[in-house]
């Protein structure tokens, strides 16, 4: 979607992504997706959503916080009440381990369990020091900033990895810190939250991996890729005026 490989898009790239945002957004607003709006909430959430299923790592979350009230509760619980307590989103030894060490890093550092100074510091040191923390990937921290802290980041998970692919905003071929860097930078700031959280939405109902609903879809004369367009991926959507 740029020119001569920039990072910079085009004036037509921006128009159809200006289009394309606004086209999602009318359709599902601005989703939080049960993200917490504290960072440290959000950030344990996020940690508990890793590799499985919305409906149980919501639970999960819920459940926890309803069993150990504070994040000093979590961060004491003996391994296997809180393995036992977070069983239900799955690789629950890891994640246990991961939210205390990850709890115990944050006392160390800040002196009490919070992440509020995060909120006065720079976007890239509000990364540097969440993808300090231990197992936090570079994904979890974008989605803690978008979320939590407003900023101007488009974290790229699977939802958005395919919905940019057959939008034709993505290359073919797999996810890659890379690749969703390179999306990132690509996308206009004031454009990277609300495509996150829209496509996400979209990626869920209508743009599935399997059993796409193309024929309804309110992207589908943008789309090159879809079902019941006669284009193929080999010719582009139309330039918007």
């Amino acid at each position: 979607m740029t020119s001569r490989g920039s990072t910079v898009p085009e004036a037509a790239d921006v128009r159809r992504l200006r289009e394309i945002e606004n086209r999602l957004r009318r359709e599902y607003g601005q989703p939080r997706h049960f993200n917490p709006t504290d960072p440290l909430d959000d950030l344990i959430f996020l940690v508990l959503s890793r590799m499985t299923q919305e409906v149980k790592y919501i639970r999960t979350y819920s459940r926890l916080r309803d069993s150990l009230s504070t994040w000093h509760a979590v961060r004491d619980a003996p391994p296997d009440e809180l393995e036992t307590l977070i069983h239900e989103a799955g690789l629950a030894p890891t994640k246990a381990a991961q939210i205390q060490a990850i709890l115990g890093e944050i006392e160390a550092r800040e002196g009490r369990l919070s992440l509020h100074r995060l909120r006065g510091m720079e976007t890239d040191e509000v990364e540097q020091y969440l993808t300090s923390l231990p197992g936090v990937a570079r994904k979890t921290a974008l989605c803690v900033m978008l979320y939590t802290l407003g900023r101007d980041v488009l974290p790229v998970d699977t939802h958005v990895w395919r919905v940019a692919q057959r939008l034709g905003l993505a290359p073919a071929g797999q996810w890659s810190e890379a690749r969703g860097r390179a999306l990132e930078a690509a996308v206009p700031g004031d454009l990277r939250g609300s495509l996150h959280v829209t496509m996400i939405a979209h990626g869920r109902r209508a743009c599935r991996a399997r059993a796409t609903t193309c024929e309804r879809c309110m992207l589908v004369d943008l789309c090159p890729t879809a079902d019941v367009n006669p284009r193929s991926a080999r010719h582009p959507p139309p330039v918007l005026p």
